[in-house]
């Protein structure tokens, strides 16, 4: 099992999230380098789902305490809301991925 979070954003326009889908593209790797997987998932113009799995639950407190100031930071103007869920990732099935 993979220490993860699940991260729902609502952004307050489709430019604000295209704003920090290009930060987290360029940043999200050297900000978050023991992150064994990263995604975003767009689910409509102005909101999205981020998906962060960590080897142990040190990291993923680590990443998380980097993910929080960012976005109570610099990102805050950019948000209208958030919510994170925590739990373990049981099943990862990524045959000749690609994308």
């Amino acid at each position: 099992m993979k220490p993860t979070n699940v991260v729902s954003m609502d952004f307050k326009s489709a430019q604000a999230m295209n704003e920090f889908i290009e930060m987290y593209e360029r940043d999200a790797p050297s900000l978050y380098p023991q992150a064994e997987l990263l995604v975003l998932v767009v689910t409509d113009e102005a909101s999205l789902i981020a998906i962060a799995a960590y080897p142990t639950e040190d990291d993923r407190l680590a990443a998380q305490e980097t993910a929080e100031e960012r976005i109570k930071g610099h990102f805050a103007p950019l948000f209208e809301e958030s919510f994170r869920l925590l739990g373990d990732m049981v099943v990862q099935h990524r045959p000749s991925a690609t994308f």
